[in-house]
């Protein structure tokens, strides 16, 4: 294999009798690297998208819940659960919530939202809501310390009772808060879909809130439609008492959750995962991702016909080092060798290059900023390196690039030396 590679970089070396031929070789190994360049760079965008809506998903969102066939639950029975989570490997967290269809009053406006009762240190370690807590809607700069004590302040807000003077706080998001005209410190009704009865009849349950801090995750089903508040005031609104609707709870690896084990393990409880809440947005994710894979792919392909054709003119055009080859006694086995090794090393080359030019292109792009909430997560272009990916393209690259060159090759082998040489 050490002959046929050194005759073959010869081959490939050695000048030519046609251009042509050289200037194929040369669009084949750019076409190929070109072609795994535009790949892994498009889909390390593509999973930094997905990186970036999978924490802004699970940051306000639990990565499970956990909660009784029917009914809500007492505090004997969320004890009796709480038991069966800490069995569960790689559990982190825990947290109690309540859930429930409520609606939102300034002056005439009025809009329907869900309520979220949470207990906010509880939150904190299951959910990452302060990360996406705004301090107010002009996002002014402020030192990391100070920025961070007041996200704290802003969920030590919702608990309950409020300081003396003060009215409980709530959170809402940022796009909602926008629509009914809110910023931090102003004041809401919430109107809860309990009614008390009296004299003249039955009357909604109301509560003024102060709107403690605004959250912007970038997803309009989160950031238009979700309002926290203090789990004991929720509770009083809709009548609850010390009842729960279920337990919250964070894993250690969310993104390699196993609904259907987790499932087997809570057995007796409804469970839903982040996947179930948000299957839609990423399932289309995916589709785009292996769509613009099989594209991108054909469009490496183009690369693999030069390929084919530069090897087959270059057969062509060496037809009679063949025959003197194969008149000094070189086998079938090591012709076709030569000229697959030529595919090898076109191959490896113009793989190896695209490989290291997308990751430079990808590493690159990822210091252009970008305008403020475009990404909640990220004030740059969000980029991904999934290292397993890069081998699939780089693998299936190369792959190729040896398949196309068994024809030529094969050609090659072929030859027949006297019919070569009979008019030399």
């Amino acid at each position: 294999m050490r002959l046929a590679s050194f005759i073959g970089l010869r081959f490939l070396r050695a000048p030519r009798h046609t251009l042509s031929i050289t200037a194929v070789t040369w669009f084949s190994v750019f076409g190929v690297m070109f072609g795994v360049t535009t790949l892994i760079f498009v889909l390390s965008v593509m999973n930094g998208f997905r990186d970036n809506m999978f924490l802004a998903i699970t940051g306000t969102m639990p990565n499970a819940r956990a909660m009784p066939l029917e009914g809500d639950m007492s505090p004997k029975e969320a004890d009796a659960l709480n038991l069966r989570l800490k069995s569960l490997p790689g559990l982190l967290a825990v947290s109690p919530y309540l859930s429930r269809q409520a609606f939102l009053r300034v002056g005439r406006n009025l809009r329907a939202i869900l309520l979220r009762g949470i207990d906010p240190a509880a939150e904190a370690r299951v959910t990452e809501l302060k990360r996406f807590i705004k301090l107010a809607p002009s996002d002014a700069p402020r030192p990391p310390n100070t920025a961070e004590s007041d996200k704290e302040k802003a969920l030590a807000e919702l608990r309950y009772p409020p300081p003396p003077g003060e009215r409980a706080g709530i959170l809402l998001g940022r796009p909602l808060a926008d629509d009914l005209g809110l910023t931090i410190g102003d004041e809401v009704d919430l109107i809860s879909t309990k009614q008390r009865i009296t004299p003249i009849g039955p009357v909604p349950l109301v509560k003024r809130f102060r709107v403690a801090g605004l959250f912007y995750t970038g997803l309009s089903h989160i950031d238009e439609v979700i309002v926290y508040v203090g789990m004991p005031i929720a509770q009083k609104l809709y009548r609850m008492h010390d009842r729960i609707d279920g337990l919250a709870f964070r894993l250690s690896r969310p993104q390699q959750l196993d609904p259907t084990a987790l499932r087997k393990a809570l057995e007796g409880y409804r469970v839903t995962t982040w996947k179930d809440e948000n299957r839609n947005i990423f399932q289309v994710m995916e589709l785009e991702k292996v769509g613009v894979f099989v594209v991108l792919i054909l469009i490496i392909v183009v690369a693999f016909f030069n390929i084919f054709g530069s090897l087959t003119m270059l057969v062509l055009e060496k037809r009679k080092a063949i025959a003197i080859l194969k008149s000094m006694g070189a086998s079938n086995s090591l012709i076709r060798n030569v000229f697959f090794m030529q595919g090898v090393w076109i191959g490896l080359v113009g793989t190896l290059a695209g490989l290291l030019l997308g990751l430079a292109l990808s590493w690159a792009f990822h210091f252009i900023p970008l305008p403020k909430g475009v990404f909640p997560t990220a004030d740059h272009l969000p980029i991904s390196y999934q290292w397993g990916d890069y081998a699939l393209i780089t693998g299936i690259s190369f792959l190729i690039c040896l398949l196309v060159t068994l024809y030529p090759a094969s050609a090659a082998a072929r030859t027949v030396p006297v019919e070569n040489l009979r008019n030399e």
